[in-house]
């Protein structure tokens, strides 16, 4: 099974908003895909949140009309997480579909040849942290309970892992320890998220955790010293399962919606108070 894994557009339903004043989020995203226009034997694109920057319905919706016909071109099915910045509920009502839990978007997407890929929404309304309740922990146990012929994608916005900056350690997921409770001895091949912005690798419960780069910005979790930087930059994955270990390569891209046109100037570059002071915000 090959995937296509992408995270974090940021889209807006207003066409002339860009993120952070600077990045047309939606032309970065169709500069990106144009650059993948050459991809093939994909089996399913994987979106592992932050699809939107408002949470509007009109931001979905231009996700879908992006993203729609890029995956029937080819020939795989589409499935998209809920972030930090989503709207769980707007996304509900206007686009998704097939089973999910009453209070997220917790559903299971069937792929062809017996696989799945599981759709976990770890948001928080108004948080940017992730968090899991006890109803959705049961709702995966029991999923997961019935292993899928040919195995388990797990597809969540905050990965589990601890993150590699003061901002991003204060925006993790809470419970770990009970998410890899649920995970340990399934048939989950590989866990897919988002949220950091920047490649990442790790594992839960023995199963391997890949994070993909942004489409809006990439994060830069080394350079930036004691600073939160990110940089115009566009990234994807290709994850490759077969019978050995996970294969997974990326690729990074000038933004194709950098109005500044420098990819070497940060799109943000936040000091240690300024992190402080989004963390108390947002963090738990």
């Amino acid at each position: 099974m090959r995937i296509l894994h992408l995270t974090d557009t940021h889209l807006y339903g207003d066409p002339d908003a860009r993120h952070y004043g600077r990045i047309d989020t939606a032309a970065a995203l169709r500069g990106l895909l144009a650059r993948l226009d050459h991809l093939a034997d994909i089996d399913v694109v994987v979106h592992t949140g932050d699809a939107s920057e408002d949470g509007t319905a009109g931001s979905y919706r231009l996700l879908h009309e992006i993203l729609d016909p890029f995956a029937a071109s080819l020939g795989a099915p589409l499935a998209v997480v809920m972030g930090n910045h989503d709207v769980s509920a707007v996304y509900g009502d206007e686009i998704a579909a097939g089973e999910r839990t009453a209070q997220s978007q917790d559903r299971v997407v069937p792929l062809p040849g017996g696989a799945r890929v599981v759709v976990l929404d770890s948001s928080v309304p108004g948080a940017g942290y992730g968090h899991l309740g006890p109803e959705q922990l049961d709702w995966l146990r029991g999923v997961l309970a019935e292993p899928a012929p040919a195995g388990t994608v797990l597809a969540i916005h905050h990965p589990p892992l601890v993150g590699a900056t003061t901002l991003l350690r204060g925006l993790d997921l809470d419970g770990l320890d009970e998410l890899a409770g649920v995970l340990d001895g399934s048939d989950v091949r590989i866990v897919l998220a988002g949220h950091y912005h920047h490649q990442m690798t790790g594992q839960i419960a023995g199963i391997p955790v890949h994070v993909s780069p942004g489409v809006t910005n990439v994060v830069d979790p080394v350079g930036a010293g004691g600073h939160e930087q990110a940089l115009a930059l566009s990234g994807a994955s290709v994850v490759e399962l077969g019978e050995e270990a996970p294969r997974v390569v990326s690729s990074v891209y000038p933004s194709a919606g950098d109005t500044l046109g420098d990819a070497e100037v940060p799109v943000y570059r936040f000091s240690p108070d300024e992190v402080a002071a989004i963390v108390e915000a947002a963090g738990r």
